[in-house]
């Protein structure tokens, strides 16, 4: 990888700083016979570290290793640190804060119907197109998968399958989730239901007129670490702690179901000519619960058991999850197209990111992407032609606020160069990883004019991707896309993160859930859209509906605009109903219970409200 000081004026024009490209939504002309199927597997909270191919010892990967054996494996690509700013990323390939995505919750995850999306490009030039598992990207209209260009879905709510997005007690094993909006009972482990969905589609599709893509994005192995027991076992068998027994087991569970997709890929002749991605979504989020270190988590029982002396098990990255050191954003990326002259496997260590998917993707299946407003670049030239990538400089950030904030954790990258603000009110670090990958050692008084360029980039860039705003993302009731429409308390704008009940926590516990303490939460408003003018019937829940949970109090109030509705609740209700007329636009929207007909009283909150135009 060549090295070269860094050029503001370069990089300003590399990702078209200055305006970007003009979107381009007209349908792109259709491609010849004999275009590829695109199958894009991303799993969620894995890093770089948790495969067996990247020097780990105890987890078993051996179907995903042997696919990075026969793929182009990016060695240097990074995402964000979280799950929904790389999945805005991903799917408009822009930076997750010009996006407008820059938080797992608190309607700062919903990505905007203004993009075009990947999919919707895809769909353009003659693709189905489908997804299962993850989205996080907003569970209302508009801004489901549905919305956003993908023709079949089956998904679960929220960022995890047990969210408060999600259906009501879903645990990761016999579980309701939504198909194409429909809530649907499914038996099994729910990565198992994922692969299964898939591989039904990729047999109805392969030998179709047109090609597919298809975008599997399991929830595995994000929290609860939950994984069948023949799973499991293993893991405990070598002395492994509960959690990290779990966390591997649900990754080994990922790498059988992928030997199935392969296995059908096969049989159905379609394995050379589909091109297959495998990535991760962040940095470990094992590694963030050890401090960058998941090894330091073994017992000595456990090293004696594994013979190997483990000296890392995160790549000798520092951090996890969640941090702007590269453990939190540096991510595997294989990719598979023999058909495509993608046929001699090999390392590529140019940097690259998420931002780079789509007009890579696009570019290999032979699609116009002048038109699209991207901040990516293909990478084509280092996959095909075998030369590196232009000199470049990318940034991450972790925002996790209500409102993004410069002074919020980053990095800025250049090849090995990893300027470095990692926590909130503290410093600026700077490290070179080609002979500091743990970055351990601040060099930044030894190359100030290399940190003071980088710092510049980094002002510029915020520019760029906050420049036009950050608008709140509003939910559309009484569309007739989603009619009625489901809220739920994720969704508030809230002060902050712990503010937000996010995990009602069904099952096994974690530790982390709000069923039992739902008076520590603070009445925050959500931001909505009415569709129309018209009446409404606007239903309260202080738990979500299947769970007919009685409502200990006896007064509800429904705030709409700054307009205070109250009505008495009888002994045992488990919800109350508004009919209320609203005009189209705008509305902000609390919900709250209490023993005061005035308000007056101390409120607890709706965590769930009904929407219905009628």
């Amino acid at each position: 990888m060549r090295v070269t000081a860094i050029s503001i004026t370069g990089w300003v024009s590399l990702i078209g700083l200055l305006g970007g490209c003009a979107g381009n939504t007209e349908p792109e002309t259709p491609l010849p016979a004999g275009r590829p199927n695109i199958i894009l597997v991303m799993t969620d909270d894995q890093g770089y570290g948790d495969l067996g191919m990247h020097d780990n010892p105890i987890v078993k990967t051996p179907v995903i290793d042997q696919l990075a054996s026969e793929s182009h494996r990016f060695t240097n690509f990074h995402v964000d640190p979280t799950c929904s700013p790389t999945r805005s990323a991903l799917m408009s390939g822009k930076y997750s804060l010009r996006a407008g995505v820059w938080h797992t919750v608190m309607g700062r995850h919903m990505l905007s119907d203004r993009h075009h999306t990947l999919p919707e490009a895809l769909s353009d030039a003659g693709y189905n197109t489908a997804m299962v598992g993850k989205w996080h990207l907003g569970d209302n209209y508009p801004f489901r998968p549905q919305d956003q260009g993908f023709d079949h879905v089956l998904i679960h709510g929220g960022g995890g399958v047990g969210q408060a997005p999600d259906y009501w007690g879903n645990t990761q094993f016999d579980d309701t989730y939504f198909l194409n909006g429909e809530q649907r009972h499914y038996p099994g482990f729910v990565t198992d239901v994922w692969f299964n969905e898939a591989i039904d589609y990729v047999r109805k599709n392969a030998g179709g007129d047109e090609p597919f893509f298809l975008y599997i994005s399991t929830n595995a192995p994000h929290v609860p670490w939950r994984a069948p027991e023949e799973y499991i076992a293993p893991y405990r068998e070598l002395g492994l702690r509960d959690g990290m027994a779990k966390f591997y087991a649900m990754i080994s569970n990922v790498d059988d179901n992928m030997a199935r997709l392969r296995t059908a890929m096969r049989e159905m002749n379609i394995e050379d000519n589909t091109i297959l991605i495998f990535m991760t979504d962040n940095g470990s989020s094992l590694a963030a619960r050890s401090n960058g270190e998941p090894a330091d988590l073994l017992t000595e029982e456990a090293r004696a058991a594994i013979v190997e002396q483990v000296e890392t098990l995160n790549s000798h990255m520092r951090a996890g999850k969640n941090s702007t050191y590269d453990g939190g954003h540096r991510v595997p990326f294989f990719i598979r197209w023999p058909a495509g002259g993608l046929d001699e496997a090999r390392e590529i260590d140019d940097l690259a990111g998420h931002i780079d998917v789509l007009p890579t993707l696009l570019d290999l299946a032979g699609i116009d992407n002048t038109g699209i407003d991207t901040d990516g670049i293909s990478l084509v030239p280092a996959l095909k032609d075998v030369v590196e990538l232009p000199d470049r400089t990318m940034v991450v950030t972790n925002q996790r606020v209500l409102h993004p904030d410069p002074d919020r954790p980053y990095s800025v990258m250049q090849g090995s160069w990893r300027y470095v603000h990692a926590n909130q009110g503290g410093g600026v670090e700077l490290f070179d990883v080609s002979t500091d990958p743990g970055q351990t050692e601040n060099i930044i008084e030894k190359h100030a004019d290399r940190a003071a360029a980088m710092a510049r980039v980094y002002e510029e860039w915020w520019q760029h991707a906050t420049g036009a705003g950050t608008p709140t993302t509003r939910p559309i009731v009484g569309s007739d896309a989603e009619n009625p429409l489901r809220i739920s308390a994720m969704d508030w704008l809230a002060p902050s993160t712990d503010q937000v009940p996010w995990w009602p926590d069904f099952g096994e516990k974690e530790g982390n859930g709000w069923i039992g303490r739902e008076g520590d939460f603070q009445l925050s408003p959500w931001a909505l859209q009415a569709a129309e003018t018209g009446t409404y019937r606007i239903t309260l829940y202080l738990h979500d509906k299947p769970a007919q949970k009685e409502i200990p109090r006896g007064f509800a109030h429904l705030e709409l605009n700054g307009e205070v509705s109250t009505q008495a609740l009888a002994e045992g209700s488990v919800s109350s109903t508004f009919e209320v007329s609203l005009d189209a636009g705008n509305l902000d929207v609390r919900a709250w219970f209490d023993d005061s007909e005035d308000a007056s009283g101390q409120p607890l909150a709706a965590f769930y409200l009904y929407f219905e135009r009628i």
